[in-house]
């Protein structure tokens, strides 16, 4: 757009969409040449341009600076090279529009790329020569060498991604635990920034039956004649907007249907058209394929349409021949007429799919290691319990753009016609710092709330929390807290049978990032001490004297080890006299109190500072440390001790 802005010498936006759609116009010579190609008739050619011509949504797309215009003719060029070199074998042009065909779909529609691969490979296996694998080559040499600028560019501003990074995050918002399938992810998206496969693994683990649902609806929505919208809306945008397009009856359906029609017809005659068509099928089926990987939406799916419509023209042919009874190979026959009812069939499978399926996360029971609640509103609404999800974060820990995973589980005792709603708000020192408010069960598509339960429903429901910083009230353990209220009604906030509040509080939870570290300690230090296979004692700092009386620091190095911590366990710093006999203990969490040890994940580094108050009487007191639990009141083992006592040595106070 940039080069033929400068061409024309203006940046008038009418005039370009009108150039836009002259290059659309001119497309279409080259897509009956590859239709020409393909089926040596000059009539499908011509049907098949005319199809293009007015296939609705293309020419929507033909007016609008998107990329769907540019994916059209990137994928008909692809098609007219291949095609080309299949009935020419010596024109190595074909092989160079193939490579930079192929380099600039990867640059600008990726998935279209996969058409060119596709065909690049049914073309190895038709011709099968030598010089096809030196066509083939090129073609390769080429791509690369229209990607690698883009590449270089990336590697040199510190990008972490060859081309785009869109990929896995475009992947991730169209098939995780919250999606419809079409643009956009919901709370799942908005809550996850990085490292998309791997949390898409866990959404897929943490409900593997919504996720089959969910592929199958998209695979409907795929084969319909639906147009889902992004930005820019077929049907808002277009239909609305253009009598021309709105009169129009062609949709995906019934191109669709016509070109499973050809291709059927295309099998019957001939193995020089079943070549052709199977060219055309494989193609379709990559570029399908790579829309289904993503998401469902119109612009994405509009350049399957160059592989379709062939199919289709060469069914229309066929159908014509039929009716005029000329050309007995090309008839269709009695035998035949399965197909209607087969083509009625996937269609009905597919709209049973798009408006029936995922199903509501209805549950028979919660996860056996849920924390229960047995918490009730108003009667009606009981909150079974809920689990912190440690794949996605580890309990306890909410680290920075990390999605932290809240199952909550509830049960409806008695049908309503009130909507519930709900809101958890992660707090520190009183202060909200993450908070999210919605409906009970229209977290996740489809949208299913409590006013559409049947009495006694169950229901699981995922929420994704996140902290968007690397700064703020960092290693500050909080409160996350939950709230139920009727409607949208916030200020009458439901407080459950047996409670005094109306907030639950789920977790206390900190902000963590990072490994952690020391700040005057020796890290590389081995561990002094080991307590159970929780802690470890990297190093430690006491002075070696003291007045009496007197607020020392004793600095003490813990790394957690490979297990998970579940429990608060206190830090206690003893004193003893000369004697052996106790005298004070300084106890307590991390931080002055202010961190628990269940924050903490694995391998972390953390400083704490223990402040301790030295006796008035003069002496030398032996320093010890320890880690007891906070409910139990028991200490960590440490081995070769067997009182957990570890020491750090001597303080005189003098």
């Amino acid at each position: 757009m940039i080069a033929i802005s400068a061409v024309m010498r203006t940046d008038n936006l009418g005039a370009l969409r009108v150039l836009v759609a002259a290059l659309a116009a001119v497309n279409i010579g080259f897509f009956m040449a590859a239709v020409r190609l393909a089926f040596r008739d000059r009539r499908v050619a011509v049907i098949a341009g005319m199809l293009l011509a007015v296939y609705p949504v293309s020419a929507f797309y033909d007016t609008d600076f998107v990329i769907t215009s540019q994916a059209v003719i990137l994928v008909t060029l692809m098609l007219f090279s291949v095609m080309w070199l299949w009935r020419h074998p010596r024109q190595w042009a074909g092989a160079v529009l193939l490579g930079l065909s192929v380099g600039a779909a990867a640059l600008t529609r990726f998935e279209a790329a996969a058409v060119g691969v596709t065909l690049a490979l049914w073309l190895l296996w038709e011709r099968r020569d030598r010089s096809v694998w030196l066509q083939m080559a090129l073609a390769g040499v080429l791509t690369v060498a229209v990607i690698v600028p883009v590449i270089l560019h990336n590697r040199a501003g510190g990008a972490d991604y060859l081309i785009t990074p869109m990929g896995s995050a475009e992947i991730y918002r169209g098939s995780n635990r919250d999606t419809a399938g079409t643009h956009g992810g919901r709370q799942a998206s908005a809550t996850t920034g990085y490292d998309y496969l791997y949390f898409l693994a866990q959404d897929i683990a943490l409900n593997p039956r919504r996720f089959v649902e969910l592929t199958a609806r998209k695979a409907g929505l795929l084969l319909s004649a639906s147009e889902p919208g992004n930005n820019l809306n077929y049907g808002i945008s277009g239909v609305q907007v253009s009598p021309a397009l709105r009169w129009n009856p062609l949709d995906f359906r019934w191109l669709l249907a016509a070109a499973l029609a050809g291709l059927y017809a295309a099998l019957r005659v001939g193995q020089d058209r079943r070549r052709a068509a199977l060219a055309l099928s494989v193609g379709a089926l990559a570029l399908l394929a790579m829309t289904l990987l993503i998401w469902i939406e119109s612009r994405i799916r509009t350049p399957v349409v160059i592989l379709l419509i062939p199919l289709a023209a060469f069914g229309i042919v066929t159908l014509v021949k039929t009716l005029r009874r000329a050309d007995p190979a090309y008839r269709w026959r009695r035998r035949d007429l399965w197909l209607a009812p087969f083509i009625v069939l996937v269609f009905a499978l597919s709209w049973l799919a798009e408006t029936r399926l995922p199903r509501p996360n209805f549950i028979a029971a919660p996860p056996p290691d849920h924390v229960p609640a047995g918490l009730i509103y108003d009667d009606t609404l009981r909150l079974i319990g809920w689990r912190v999800q440690p794949n996605y974060s580890p309990a306890g820990t909410i680290q920075p753009f990390r999605p932290y995973v809240v199952s909550l589980y509830w049960e409806l005792l008695e049908e309503t016609e009130i909507d519930y709603s709900f809101s958890l708000v992660f707090l520190v020192d009183g202060e909200p710092l993450i908070a999210f408010d919605h409906p009970i069960g229209v977290v996740a598509y489809p949208d299913t709330p409590t006013s559409a339960w049947p009495q006694g429903a169950r229901f699981a429901e995922h929420i994704g929390l996140t902290w968007r910083s690397f700064e703020g009230p960092v290693e500050i353990s909080g409160d996350l807290l939950l709230y139920v209220y009727p409607n949208r009604e916030a200020e009458t906030l439901l407080t459950p049978a047996g409670l005094a509040s109306p907030s639950v509080r789920i977790d206390q939870p900190a902000i963590i990032w990072d490994t952690g570290r020391f700040e005057t300690l020796d890290a590389a230090r081995e561990p002094a001490a080991a307590f159970a296979d929780l802690f470890y004692l990297r190093d430690y700092w006491l002075p070696e004297t003291g007045a009496p009386g007197a607020e020392v620091d004793v600095v003490l190095g813990w790394q957690t080890r490979d297990h998970p911590i579940d429990r608060s366990y206190a830090i206690a710093v003893s004193l003893f006299d000369e004697r052996g006999a106790f005298v004070t203990t300084f106890d307590g969490p991390p931080r002055d109190g202010r961190l628990l040890t269940s924050s903490l994940p694995a391998h972390y580094l953390l400083e704490d500072r223990r402040r301790i108050r030295l006796p008035e009487a003069l002496g030398t007191y032996q320093v010890y440390v320890a880690l007891y639990d906070y409910e139990t009141l028991a200490r960590l083992p440490l081995p070769g001790s067997e009182s957990g006592l570890y020491p750090l040595g001597a303080i005189v106070v003098q």
